[in-house]
């Protein structure tokens, strides 16, 4: 039997569904098989079949939703993520966001990519690039490096500090959505274009331009010029774009121009895309 959905207005669609729990009774009381209910039109025009008890749950989840007011819809949401002994997905943190906003809780997200997927993939020379979020969205590029550990700290740190934004935010709004703070988030996607022979041979003791500056507290056009104008700075290694940072401490120390502390590899995030 192939009952296929009519639309119209929600007074139509209880009835509808009324009628497909009689059928659906009387179909399994007479043993057969499970009724199939062609739904609406799907992408490409043809009707998607789907099982008939499938489609009643969901359109009896739709009537309740509709007639929930903002607040429950937010309640309901948040309850159900407790529910789920899972790790939250941010999917589920952004629906949670975009319901407060209809209760008068407004929360600036971040760009959605930027706090769930990254990589670390090989530069020009010797070098690792670190990005995170997906282009064109997202942070992007956030700095080169002369190791696959800096750089994928890197993009863990950026992502992580996106996400602390975003909980700090939630904490704000309201506690509903501070409950959603405190759940544990999926684990972001981080992929790392390196070889085993390169992951093996990685040495922490190799730095960049980019993280030369940072350390430094200064811009790589500074560095860059301090390469150029002092005979005795380090020369970076034979054939590549980064430079053995006990050599480089040491002669930042002698001409004074090393900070105390000297900062760790945390990139300076770009500012903040929130839509």
């Amino acid at each position: 039997m192939v009952v296929r959905v009519p639309p119209g207005d929600d007074l139509r669609l209880a009835d509808h569904v009324v009628r497909l729990v009689n059928d659906l009774t009387a179909a399994v009381a007479r043993s057969r098989d499970p009724l199939t209910v062609a739904s609406r039109p799907g992408a490409d025009g043809s009707h998607v079949v789907v099982p008939a008890l499938d489609d009643l749950l969901h359109r009896v989840r739709e009537l309740w939703w509709q007639r929930l007011e903002p607040a429950d819809r937010l309640a309901v949401h948040v309850a159900a993520m407790h529910r789920d002994p899972r790790p939250t997905p941010l999917g589920d943190v952004l629906t949670a966001c975009r319901l407060a906003a209809g209760c008068g809780h407004a929360v600036t997200v971040p760009e959605f990519t930027s706090m769930t997927c990254g990589s670390v993939k090989p530069g020009p020379r010797a070098t690792w690039q670190a990005e995170v979020g997906t282009r064109p969205y997202g942070i992007g590029h956030i700095g080169e490096y002369g190791s696959i550990r800096a750089a994928n700290a890197a993009v863990w740190d950026t992502i992580e500090t996106n996400r602390e934004l975003l909980r700090d935010r939630l904490r704000a709004a309201s506690p509903l959505l501070a409950g959603v703070a405190a759940r544990g988030w999926e684990e972001p996607a981080v992929s790392v274009w390196a070889t085993p022979d390169q992951r093996d041979h990685d040495d922490p003791a190799l730095v960049t331009m980019h993280q030369i500056a940072h350390r430094t507290r200064a811009r790589p056009a500074d560095v860059d010029r301090w390469r150029a104008t002092h005979a005795a700075f380090p020369p970076p290694e034979p054939s590549t774009s980064v430079w053995y940072w006990p050599l480089v401490e040491r002669w930042l120390a002698d001409n004074d121009l090393l900070p105390d502390p000297v900062p760790d590899d945390r990139p300076t995030l770009p500012g903040d895309r929130s839509f």
